[in-house]
């Protein structure tokens, strides 16, 4: 399964969207958005923003908000 990273990585690029467009769609700053399309995480001061981030990227890309939500959580877990 892909890591959510490369999910919203490949949602934005299927979607025709560059990483501008999502900072301003979402009000995320475009170095933090690079940063979760690479999974480097720690960028982030607390996890509660990386989670924060996520959801809204995630409903931006109008992706499945609880199940990306649930990887990312596993994926949290894991490191």
């Amino acid at each position: 399964m892909p890591t959510v990273a490369e999910q919203l990585r490949t949602t934005r690029e299927a979607r025709k969207l560059t990483v501008q467009q999502v900072a301003d769609a979402t009000k995320i700053r475009t170095d933090h958005i690079r940063a979760l399309e690479e999974g480097n995480f720690n960028v982030f001061s607390a996890p509660i923003y990386i989670r924060g981030s996520v959801k809204n990227y995630a409903t931006m890309l109008k992706m499945d908000v609880p199940k990306i939500t649930a990887a990312l959580v596993a994926e949290l877990n894991a490191t």
